[in-house]
């Protein structure tokens, strides 16, 4: 009997409501902004067409300060530094937090999905990995990293 019973967007939808990509060659993508970043979600077919996916997050959190910054923000740039030396041990081990060549600071990690499975499932995988990233994002705006303006800071636009 197929299970199959209608076509969400880029999900496939069966008759127990759980949702499943629709196109192997088009797994859906979508971004949040939390604390005025943006965040990608994607989720990604690594095992090749299994009953199990992977929901990769990827943001640019934000850029170390300029060595051309303001004195009064010279010491934010050293504070910034240090604190990039330190926190990827200090991270979740599959978080990978990089600093490019561009200064800027780079977020990504991914999580199983198991496929088929809920839209709740799939708001809740995004909440845990936008909760779980909140600390560092704090400690990271505090070391003065250059990132989203005050104003932003909370919000959450889908």
């Amino acid at each position: 009997m197929e299970r199959h019973l209608m076509t969400l967007g880029p999900f496939s939808v069966d008759r127990n409501g759980l949702l499943q990509p629709a196109s192997p060659e088009h797994f859906p993508s979508f971004s949040v902004r939390w604390r005025g970043r943006q965040l990608h979600a994607r989720l990604i077919d690594r095992h090749g067409g299994g009953s199990d996916g992977e929901l990769e997050f990827t943001s640019q959190l934000g850029r170390v300060p300029s060595s051309a910054a303001p004195p009064n923000r010279a010491g934010q740039r050293e504070t910034t530094l240090s604190l990039l030396r330190t926190l990827p041990s200090l991270a979740p081990p599959n978080w990978v937090i990089r600093l490019s060549a561009d200064h800027s600071v780079t977020f990504a990690t991914t999580t199983t999905v198991p496929f088929p499975t809920s839209a709740v499932s799939l708001i809740g995988l995004v909440t845990e990995q936008l909760l779980a990233l909140a600390p560092y994002l704090g400690v990271l705006d505090e070391a003065g990293l250059d990132g989203p303006m005050a104003a932003d800071l909370g919000m959450v636009n889908t």
